[in-house]
């Protein structure tokens, strides 16, 4: 009797493990065979430039982050953040200098969130449809405004390039933006009203709403809070190109679900969390920095970033139904 009960707290010991950690032990794991398959991928050199990367799709991932919190979804990042960026490139070709271009692009990406949430929150359109729509009307309005052609920035401000493509010692100063927003959103999610509040509209609307929380007004400041995000990462994006590309970020709507998604299990109890999307957001990375050093091909990289999302679903559904 004593062997089976031990076995079975052993196996409860292990289970809990790999449901709550079962994201992170992968990652290592991944990085342990990458640096045998790649004697470039543990370099530090490569680690920074790795981190580098995923700046950016930490910063929309956390703007994800607080959306999937309260029970919502995004899809309109990716053409937002394209719209970000051509905002960003218009207003620094026609001489507005850094900070005004700037605030033009974080206004941007504002606005777009707030059209998220209105439509979302107040209207009461699903969120696919909703965030759809306005996805497909952004995307509409920046092909019209380039007529499908980049802008390019020959003559930027080093203030302005120096976001995306500076140092602060030996690390790119995109790390430190990005460090710097995980700590911030992090606090808010955990020990503000605002995080407690979002964690219980998207855990039990119903009972969120009885207790007295303004629903609609916290779904709404989720989507600011993701379109502000987006506009974080079209800023750093743009400074590393130096020009304002019509299709820049789309490809950031998947990789930013694939974080979030990943992220579940971890920390949080299957509630997405801003640490756990982070190590989603570098597993992801990490798996297209590898492929690359292995000369593994492009399309490759697609089918191991969709089989990822199926299985960080799956894992989270299992984790839930244990609960």
């Amino acid at each position: 009797m004593q062997v089976e009960s031990s076995e079975r707290r052993m196996s409860y010991v292990l289970e809990y493990i790999l449901r709550k950690y079962g994201v992170l032990i992968a990652t290592i794991v991944l990085m342990i065979i990458f640096s045998i398959l790649s004697p470039r991928f543990m370099t530090t050199r490569n680690m920074l430039t790795l981190l580098r990367q995923i700046s950016m799709l930490a910063i929309v991932s956390t703007g994800m982050t607080f959306v999937m919190a309260a029970g919502g979804f995004d899809m309109s990042v990716g053409y937002v953040i394209g719209l970000v960026n051509i905002t960003l490139a218009l207003s620094l070709k026609a001489g507005f200098g850094t900070f005004i271009s700037l605030l033009l692009a974080s206004l941007t990406g504002i606005a777009a969130g707030a059209m998220n949430g209105l439509l979302v929150a107040y209207v009461g359109l699903p969120d696919f449809i909703g965030t759809f729509a306005v996805g497909s009307i952004v995307y509409g309005l920046k092909m019209m405004i380039t007529r499908g052609n980049p802008v390019m920035l020959w003559d930027a401000p080093k203030s302005f390039l120096f976001i995306g493509q500076g140092f602060l010692g030996p690390i790119p100063f995109p790390i430190i933006i990005m460090i710097l927003i995980l700590i911030f959103a992090s606090f808010v999610m955990q020990y503000t009203r605002l995080g407690r509040r979002l964690y219980y509209i998207g855990g039990n609307p119903t009972a969120a709403l009885y207790s007295g929380i303004n629903i609609k007004w916290y779904r709404f400041l989720s989507f600011i809070i993701s379109g502000l995000c987006v506009a974080g990462t079209s800023i750093v994006l743009t400074s590393r190109v130096g020009s304002g590309q019509p299709l820049a970020g789309e490809e950031y709507l998947l990789d930013a679900i694939s974080a979030v998604f990943l992220g579940l299990t971890m920390f949080g109890e299957g509630e997405p969390n801003v640490p756990g999307t982070f190590v989603g957001a570098f597993l992801i990375g990490m798996l297209t920095n590898a492929l690359t050093l292995m000369n593994v091909p492009y399309y490759f990289q697609f089918i191991t970033k969709g089989t990822a999302v199926i299985l960080a679903v799956m894992v989270s559904i299992i984790s839930r139904r244990k609960e």
